[in-house]
């Protein structure tokens, strides 16, 4: 006899967190806060995960910031880039949704970055909120995060400003 599950089972909200599981355990053996190892560079959460960079290993267009990046709490010196969390359409993960914030630009560069949502502001300043740069390298990531959780990368929607 088949299994009901089997034949009648639609996503539910726990479901889908189950299935996304080995990419959050993926993303805590690779976390920020406690492996110093060069490729961990997320934090994990419930619904998605936090990606950093650190001086070896960055976007491009930080290369002036990355020496006044320190460890904080975590286990090397490092500065926040993203934050990728699942996309839903009623109880399915349909794909993930990305941002950047490259606040350590704006902080050490306020003459060239700004923490406005606007793409330039008045004063031309270039807005931290996902740049190309960013986006582009927390996209190459995502895609080593879930390749090394043995899944294939959902679609990834860019959150708008």
């Amino acid at each position: 006899m088949q299994s009901s599950f089997l034949t009648t089972h639609k996503p539910s909200f726990a479901s889908e967190h189950r299935r996304m599981k080995p990419v959050l355990e993926m993303a805590r053996k690779l976390d920020i806060g406690t492996n110093p190892a060069a490729d961990a560079l997320f934090e994990a959460g419930s619904a998605g995960f936090q990606i950093w960079c650190t001086p070896a290993d960055h976007p491009a267009g930080w290369e002036q910031v990355v020496s006044t990046f320190f460890p904080g709490a975590f286990a090397k010196d490092c500065g926040y880039v993203a934050s990728v969390h699942w996309k839903w359409d009623g109880e399915c993960i349909v794909g993930l949704n990305l941002s950047t914030a490259a606040y350590a630009l704006a902080d050490r560069l306020p003459q060239q970055f700004t923490a406005s949502e606007t793409r330039q502001d008045v004063n031309g300043k270039q807005t931290i909120y996902n740049r190309s740069e960013d986006l582009a390298w927390a996209q190459k990531q995502i895609h080593r995060l879930f390749k090394l959780a043995g899944m294939h990368t959902p679609p990834i929607y860019i959150e708008k400003e």
